[in-house]
């Protein structure tokens, strides 16, 4: 094994010294908890649960890639061989469930010869976020996670949430077991007593596991890591504060005495778990309960965010709340947005002028371009780097090729992410940093057009196919399509499945299995229609390469036309708006 798959060393110039510490929590382990328990720490982001039953396992959360979960499957097995009885999928993020495969197959989830258990909206969450928004949460999550940085004291040095995410294959399991909102169920599996309940958290499909027996709770991301939690995430989600912290109000009254979770170390002792269930929820309820008192004062989120500063002095830097996921600012922020919405208040914010036409009239107004880039030179050199990086905006935004201010700007990001405690943010200010600079397209190409994550067809295909078909509705561009209105059927080849996709005046309908009249039939499998709808592959070549069948080609070409492909994370504008 692998000692740390975070970086570690004593210290460095270019890394705070609270998130270098923090790689120390992460060191790859097996824990063996409550005699039955196994939890794989440290192997990826995520850490992935093995409970010992009578004749057989337990899977919970198997693991954020299938070649990662293949490596903890080896060790796991290295304790017992005894067969796989269940697997537990606890909410839809894919690090809990991209490599199901390496512990059931879909047959025997089909056939129910291994349980598999999700919520009843986790195939919903999951086409949602990997589907419709698979663009812009594939492309923030590779610059969160820092997936084209390099590793070392100017790159990555962990996750926050764990060291290092494994990318691979993620390939999905469609469940065969599912629980509603707000079920709790008693299941005996391999001789283990096991009370599974929804207890909406991080996300509203979260599943929690108790053991009867040990009193041992899994708590997967309710507990989001050693860390404060995202209640806002960079990648582009907030969650509900309220409702998060009564989440973990439930898990407190089982009273356990034992803690696993999806991205910490286990921990023993009934006063030691009741203490950071209890800290963890009095954070959340502190920054939820302290920013709404501040916005019924009429503060905006940068006001309030100057009034409050961080948590209260118990609980700031406590053990395992420091800022490495998750921050309190930008928790702040999204809770203001969540109850108030984009408007501050201010007249002069209802019908803002473009931002590049803004940023014309402020560097006028500033001297022009040259006055600018002295003046973020000078702050620069005043270390004052994060008003250098906010002038450096300005004449960016003029002309992105401003090779000299942007290298200005670069060197501000640097230095803002080799201060920061937060991996999320260090990693995007360095990504940022690599952009500006020029060098980030030599080194996105080398990772890949996902960064080493897998292409946008082979993520949509793993979902169910009506999902994928829903899925592509918001890639139907509107202005060019406003005046279209046409029918194309899509057989999946080998089935009596099909859908009916009317393109009608900018707005796509399906249709599933109807006998609507359509302009032209398409029948392929469902690989090469993800394909065509990524434009991985145009419907000329699927036809040449005998992936589909089309009597009008032309037609059928034109009519994808109309729909956007999806766009790599190289060519996301973070960076320059």
């Amino acid at each position: 094994m692998i000692k740390n798959l975070a970086f570690s060393t004593a210290s460095s110039p270019f890394i705070n010294q609270r998130l270098l510490d923090h790689s120390k929590v992460m060191e790859q382990k097996i824990y063996q908890v409550a005699g039955n328990v196994y939890s794989a720490v440290g192997f990826g982001l995520q850490n992935p649960l093995m409970i010992e039953g009578d004749d057989g396992i337990i899977i919970v959360d198997p693991g954020e890639s299938l070649e990662s979960s293949i490596h903890i499957r080896d060790e796991f097995r290295k304790i017992t061989n005894k067969p796989v009885k269940a697997v537990i999928i606890t909410h839809f993020h894919p690090d809990h469930w991209g490599g199901t495969k390496a512990y059931v197959s879909q047959e025997q989830s089909d056939s129910k010869e291994v349980i598999v258990l999700a919520h009843e909206n986790f195939m919903k969450n999951v086409s949602s976020s990997n589907g419709q928004l698979a663009d812009i949460r594939m492309g923030r999550a590779i610059w969160m996670y820092g997936s084209v940085l390099p590793e070392g004291e100017q790159g990555v040095i962990n996750e926050g949430a764990g060291p290092k995410l494994q990318k691979g294959t993620i390939q999905m399991v469609t469940p065969n077991t599912t629980m509603k909102n707000g079920e709790t169920r008693d299941m005996t599996i391999a001789g283990v007593h096991l009370e599974i309940f929804n207890c909406p958290t991080e996300t509203d499909d979260h599943l929690l596991v108790f053991l009867k027996d040990s009193k041992l709770m899994h708590l997967a991301d309710a507990i989001q890591a050693e860390a404060y939690p995202n209640l806002y995430t960079v990648r582009g989600q907030s969650r509900d504060a309220v409702i998060w912290y009564k989440g973990l109000d439930k898990v407190r009254s089982y009273q356990p005495e034992y803690l696993t979770g999806a991205h910490m170390r286990p921990v023993i002792g009934k006063d030691v778990c009741m203490k950071l269930l209890t800290d963890y929820r009095d954070a959340i309820q502190y920054t939820h309960d302290q920013t709404v008192r501040l916005v019924n004062h009429g503060l905006t989120p940068d006001y309030i965010v100057d009034a409050l500063k961080q948590l209260p002095p118990h609980l700031y830097h406590e053990d395992r709340i420091g800022e490495f996921y998750g921050t309190f600012t930008q928790a702040v922020r999204a809770i203001y947005d969540t109850y108030i919405g984009w408007f501050d208040g201010n007249p002069a914010s209802l019908n803002k002028i473009p931002p590049k036409e803004e940023a014309i009239k402020m560097v006028e107004l500033m001297g022009g371009r040259d006055a600018v880039l002295k003046a973020c030179e000078e702050a620069f050199d005043r270390k004052e780097y994060q008003w250098c990086s906010q002038l450096a905006n300005y004449p960016i935004r003029i002309k992105k090729d401003d090779m000299e201010v942007r290298a200005i700007k670069a060197k501000a990001v640097r230095q803002l992410g080799y201060l920061t405690e937060n991996a999320t943010w260090r990693n995007w200010y360095l990504t940022c940093a690599l952009q500006l600079e020029g060098a980030f397209d030599a080194i996105a190409a080398q990772a890949g057009p996902n960064g080493g994550f897998p292409s946008f067809s082979k993520t949509i295909v793993e979902l169910p196919v009506d999902y994928m078909f829903e899925s592509y509705k918001p890639k139907l561009n509107g202005p060019a399509s406003s005046n279209i209105h046409i029918f194309l059927k899509c057989i999946i080849d080998g089935t009596t499945d099909s859908f009916i996709l009317e393109i009608r005046k900018g707005i796509l309908e399906i249709h599933h299995n109807s006998d609507i009249v359509c302009d032209e039939t398409i029948i392929a499998s469902k690989e090469t229609f993800a394909e065509i709808m990524a434009k991985d592959l145009s419907v000329h070549d699927a036809i040449k390469q005998d992936k589909a069948i089309v009597t009008t080609p032309h037609f059928a070409e034109e009519f994808f036309n109309y729909f956007d492909g999806y766009t790599s994370f190289i060519h996301m504008p973070f960076t320059f708006e």
